[in-house]
């Protein structure tokens, strides 16, 4: 069974490289068809990392809903429209099916060939070595398509008459069949979180695939689950942290790509060890990393630093949602985004144009209200630029400075400073 090894939406370099390590660390250790993916764009910080280590990136993924075309299945066979009549029942009597899909020369689905429908043509002696394709065929009431979600069409399919489905893609073309029980069939695939736990935070469609493992440093706010599942968690600043720990415990030597790919996850989350969610764990382990990768972590952070931040590279409704995480606190949605800037000067100068993108997210994701926390790690500090719910903005302990914006000194966590303050202005 496939697994998906993924972090949360809008990604960050912990996230992402997170992911890719673990995704090695369980092929290694037997866990057979694991995949690592980016739940949305790869951030062009994460695009350095993976092309300077000589590493392949992880797979961009919009969503794991379950599709019709996860549910095909394969041993069931097709029938070409023009092979003779005789030899086609003689293949549908072989795969032990009630009825089978028909291909036409141009790969269009054709109908499904059922003994039934057949009846009156045995009736009337009728001549059995005709092409299928003359022959009188059943057409489904329900045709699916491959790239459908299951969830939209679930219920209908098992409350239809038919067991089989024959699954046409967009162009018409016959791509299979889905039998009716497959709709009450676990999902194809599985899925292993890391640097989240929540639903609301994770790629869409976690929702209807099972969970089996979790490596996080957040808060825990996981949903009970059917079974036991491995849940790894730390007081640390990266995930990177959690998962070069997981290498050493099994006794497994990370590569050199992986190791600067761990490392640099570390250095990304703890800002080179500055932010106050840096442990002694983060620094003994990056340590360790160091020796296995040959390079510094200064010279991998010097390295990601030298690509420009969102603000530059990205329009203000891409560059806030690059790194936000969606919350549900005391009755209120709300997003929390942060930026690396180490230009001030240009943050202020496109306020307006970020204030009015942050308008836009509030209206199209329902929130009651979005803060952008944006962080110069070179001076240690970080200016907030909020909208939304004015009870909590005066709550927040932070003095307004000269651009509109909420100063921030010394502030260089969302995890670990901004989000108790929102949780506290909340209560």
């Amino acid at each position: 069974m496939k697994t998906y090894v993924c972090g949360h939406r809008n990604p960050d370099t912990d996230s992402i490289m997170s992911a890719y390590a673990l995704a090695d660390l369980r092929r290694r250790t037997g866990m057979a068809d694991v995949e690592a993916i980016c739940a949305g764009r790869l951030p062009e910080k994460a695009k350095w990392v993976f092309d300077h280590f000589g590493a392949e990136p992880v797979r961009a993924k919009r969503d794991v809903y379950v599709r019709v075309r996860h549910l095909i299945d394969r041993s069931v066979p097709m029938i070409d429209a023009d092979i003779s009549l005789v030899d086609a029942l003689r293949k549908l009597e072989a795969s032990g099916e009630s009825s089978l899909p028909v291909r036409g020369r141009d790969g269009s689905f054709a109908g499904m060939l059922s003994p039934a429908k057949l009846l009156n043509l045995f009736l009337s002696r009728g001549d059995l070595t005709i092409p299928v394709g003359r022959a009188p065929l059943h057409h489904c009431a329900q045709v699916l398509i491959d790239s459908d979600p299951v969830h939209d069409i679930r219920v209908a399919a098992v409350k239809s008459s038919h067991n089989h489905f024959p699954v046409v893609d967009e162009n018409g073309k016959l791509m299979g069949t889905v039998l009716k029980r497959a709709f009450a069939e676990e999902p194809p695939f599985r899925m292993i979180l890391v640097d989240h736990n929540e639903t609301d935070q994770g790629i869409p469609g976690l929702e209807e695939v099972p969970v089996v493992e979790v490596v996080d440093h957040h808060r825990i706010a996981f949903a009970a689950t059917r079974e036991p599942i491995r849940y790894t968690a730390d007081v640390v600043g990266s995930t990177c942290t959690l998962v070069a720990r997981m290498f050493r415990a099994v006794g497994e030597r990370p590569t050199r790509a992986t190791a600067g790919i761990l490392i640099a996850g570390i250095v990304s989350d703890t800002l080179l060890f500055q932010s106050p969610t840096t442990t002694d764990a983060d620094r003994s382990l990056c340590s360790w990393l160091e020796k296995l990768c040959g390079e510094s972590a200064e010279s991998i952070m010097e390295g990601m630093s030298s690509i420009a931040s969102p603000l530059t590279s990205l329009s203000p409704d891409d560059a806030i949602a690059s790194d936000a995480k969606t919350y549900n606190e005391a009755g209120r949605k709300f997003m929390l985004a942060q930026i690396e800037e180490t230009h001030m000067a240009f943050f202020h100068r496109h306020k307006d144009e970020l204030s009015a993108a942050i308008d836009r997210a509030i209206k199209a994701n329902a929130l009651d209200f979005f803060a952008l926390m944006v962080t110069d790690p070179v001076r240690g500090n970080s200016e907030l630029l909020f909208r939304g719910l004015e009870s909590v903005r005066r709550a927040l302990p932070y003095r307004k400075g000269p651009n509109g914006t909420l100063v921030m000194p010394g502030v260089l966590s969302r995890k670990k400073q901004l989000l108790p303050e929102v949780i506290a202005a909340l209560s």
